[in-house]
């Protein structure tokens, strides 16, 4: 039985629709893995899905093909990839399926799968997964669809548990056209914010303002300046499944991930001393630097929600977060990635505070950074180009950071060369003390790409 093994990615299934990502495929991986669940004693699986133009299609392969098994679809309806994993805890059931392809172009799509295991499969597990889709065993019986409407559980949970403090503060929204914009509205009236304004709140799966990456700076320039003109005291943008969130200050400059938990780990950090920080091999050494100067314990852990749930889960960490957006809070929550609650938090923080959003980040040690560079390769030939460009670091003496690709330090900085675990490409990144500086990390960087693609 044929399926595109392209598809199968590090941590989620995820292609070009219909072209990679077709129906057959999708009704297919239903029947697989309602087919292991089933024979796991499971009944039932969560399915959610975006707004993407090609979800309500899929949705209904993959619903037939987990009912054709015998198996129950517990339909979410759209709603945002948290709220799939909020499902899971509060209907008790742990299969669980995504529909969506997260801030990739509108002509992808992807499936975010959960099994019996605390998070989303990831690396073997997905081949796994694909091998048995391949060879084609699958269960017969009779299942059904059940609609299940878990906006009201999920909303009132968050309001219920983050109380805002007493100063007043205006709000902006980007939700970039994704499914984030649904529900945010009634959310931060429920929370206690009086006075927003909101822009890319309509769901539409093409996307129309700009790509639903916003931890791209260049999709984010028209927000940067609604904020200011605003005249907001924070901003807040999600990506196309809102697992994501980029603030900004109130003069209009992104805060990426990195730099949102410096934030909060300076506010945990009082009621957890000593604990352990991880940071991916993209975030900033000003985190990592931060970290140790509060008296944490930082450590660097490959780029990925799966891979970082998998550390919080293993060694009970409180905090954990991702360069591009992916916030996991463990302390007084799930610890999954849920841009709603991060939300939530970075306000409770905003007003109990006397200080401006850009003074939160006051003191810490700021370097020049590069925006995330990408090389378009194959997935046959993009991890091969690593090895060769990590290889030659190590020859020529560099230290080098291998959990992810390649973080090189050079002394006064660093550059990184990884793979895209969601698409045929290269990411490259940068950051030193000057501008020349990293220029020049960027330069050798680029030289020595080059080399290894020959």
């Amino acid at each position: 039985m044929t399926i595109a093994k392209n598809i199968f990615r590090g941590y989620d299934i995820r292609g070009i629709y219909p072209t990679d990502l077709s129906l057959e495929a999708a009704e297919l991986i239903g029947k697989g893995f309602a087919t292991l669940m089933k024979r796991q004693g499971q009944t039932e699986i969560i399915v959610g899905r975006d707004v993407r133009l090609s979800s309500d299609a899929l949705f209904e392969a993959l619903a037939k093909g987990i009912t054709s098994t015998g198996v129950n679809v517990i339909n979410l309806g759209v709603c945002m990839t948290p709220m799939s994993y909020f499902a899971r805890e509060l209907l008790g059931i742990k299969p669980s399926v995504m529909i969506t392809a997260s801030h990739n172009p509108k002509e992808y799509n992807g499936l975010k799968i959960c099994g019996l295991g605390s998070d989303t499969i990831y690396g073997e597990e997905i081949q796994d997964l694909r091998r048995f889709v391949e060879a084609g065993d699958f269960d017969e019986g009779e299942g059904q669809v059940i609609d299940r409407d878990i906006r009201e559980d999920y909303l009132s949970y968050i309001v219920d548990k983050v109380k805002l403090g007493d100063k007043k503060v205006k709000v902006a929204v980007d939700a970039g056209n994704g499914v984030g914009g649904i529900f945010i509205e009634e959310f931060l009236q429920r929370l206690g914010i009086e006075d927003a304004v909101y822009t890319c709140i309509e769901p539409d799966g093409n996307f129309p303002n700009h790509h639903p990456d916003p931890s791209q700076e260049k999709n984010m320039l028209a927000f940067e300046k609604f904020v200011v003109d605003n005249h907001c005291d924070i901003g807040i943008s999600f990506d196309g499944d809102a697992d994501r969130i980029i603030c900004f200050d109130e003069n209009g400059k992104i805060l990426f991930g990195d730099e949102f938990m410096i934030i909060i780990w300076r506010d945990l950090i009082k009621k957890y001393p000593g604990a352990e920080g991880i940071l991916d091999v993209k975030c900033t050494q000003s985190l990592y630097e931060e970290i140790e100067k509060i008296g944490g314990k930082p450590r660097f852990v490959k780029v990925g929600s799966p891979f970082i749930k998998a550390e919080i889960r293993e060694k009970n960490l409180i905090f954990a977060g991702e360069y591009a957006g992916h916030i996991y809070f463990n302390d007084e929550y799930y610890g999954f990635d849920d841009s709603y609650y991060s939300a939530a938090r970075i306000l409770k923080i905003l007003t109990n505070t006397d200080k401006k959003m850009s003074e939160l980040l006051d003191g810490v040690k700021r370097y020049v950074g590069t925006p995330e560079q990408f090389v378009m390769l194959t997935d046959e030939t993009k991890n091969e180009v690593v090895e060769k460009v990590k290889e030659t670091f190590f020859e020529e003496g560099y230290e080098v950071i291998d959990v992810d690709g390649a973080r090189v330090l050079f002394g006064n900085g660093w550059g990184l060369v990884r793979c895209s675990n969601t698409e045929p490409k290269l990411t490259i990144k940068a950051e030193a003390d000057t501008k020349e500086n990293v220029e020049a990390i960027m330069d050798k960087i680029n030289a020595v790409i080059r080399n290894a693609m020959k």
